[in-house]
């Protein structure tokens, strides 16, 4: 299965394709893994920022992260 998050004006903020062999509808330690975060930093952002925010935050981070390598 492919999974798209989309943000605000229908900009797609990440996209990965998940395996879905098991019950979890979405797997988040996948999901921190493609951010590059911590699966505990990832529920924190979420819990406070919510989905968008959270995701963006570290797509941000990861390229900034790509730009100075």
């Amino acid at each position: 299965m492919k999974i798209t998050f989309m943000g605000l004006g229908n900009q797609q903020l990440i996209s990965f394709a998940m395996d879905t062999r098991d019950d979890s509808i979405i797997n988040l330690t996948a999901l921190a893994k493609k951010l590059g975060c911590a699966r505990s930093t990832l529920f924190d952002r979420i819990q406070d920022y919510g989905w968008d925010s959270a995701i963006r935050h570290f797509i941000k981070i990861k390229n900034q992260k790509k730009l100075t390598n």
